[in-house]
């Protein structure tokens, strides 16, 4: 198999990963909605039998309903982006709206770790990007991070520039740097120029973006 087939291969994978974990959260959104749903004709039916309604129980049903119609609506808003990031393959990528909708698409993988995850504060910064490829790279690393964390830690994540480009840099307040490991997506890093940096000191990795033509 040539590198370009594995690439394409991993990519698909990659895409099936978030696909298969987006599915689950619409039926997840499906089962709470049928629920409330279902309490809602249970009241119906006792008050047909000339039991009293309860309003606290009907307006707590309804509220649900609404809930999670808004949660599904912003689950469908992230995909439809995602499988759009597909359209081209480099384009001027805002990268705190890439950064936000990275985590958004990882925040279940974090949940089945017990794990926190949260975007910093960020400063405004744009570079020319394949969204998909930076979408993957993110979600990597952000999952790179996880295996070093225990449940309840939180990976606080911003962005901001650096050189004409941008760095990323992973946290978790209170523990050492998280990026232990960067072998999962070093190939993927390298075609996009970009490196991983970490400071003790400090605590923070760092995902470093090189700017167009220049080096890693």
């Amino acid at each position: 198999m040539s590198r370009t087939q594995c690439e394409t291969r991993e990519g698909l994978r990659f895409f099936g990963r978030i696909s298969a974990s987006v599915s689950h959260e619409i039926k997840n959104v499906f089962a709470v909605i049928n629920e409330a749903a279902g309490l809602i004709e249970d009241l119906t039916l006792m008050a047909g039998r000339g039991m009293p309604l309860q309003p606290e129980r009907l307006k707590s049903a309804a509220n649900s309903i609404q809930g999670q119609v808004k949660r599904g609506d912003a689950i469908v808003r992230n995909m439809n982006a995602f499988a759009h990031s597909t359209d081209e393959d480099v384009r001027e990528v805002n990268l705190i709206e890439a950064l936000k909708l990275a985590v958004d698409l990882t925040s279940r993988f974090a949940d089945m770790r017990r794990i926190k995850l949260t975007v910093g504060e960020s400063e405004s910064v744009s570079m020319a990007a394949c969204p998909f490829d930076l979408t993957r790279l993110l979600h990597s690393s952000m999952a790179a991070a996880f295996d070093s964390m225990q449940p309840g830690d939180t990976l606080v994540i911003t962005v901001s520039p650096a050189d004409g480009g941008a760095s990323f840099s992973l946290s978790v307040p209170g523990k050492d740097a998280p990026l232990k490991n960067d072998e999962p997506f070093a190939d993927l890093a390298r075609a996009m120029g970009a490196r991983v940096e970490t400071d003790e000191k400090t605590g923070i990795s760092r995902l470093l973006l090189a700017a167009e033509g220049a080096p890693a």
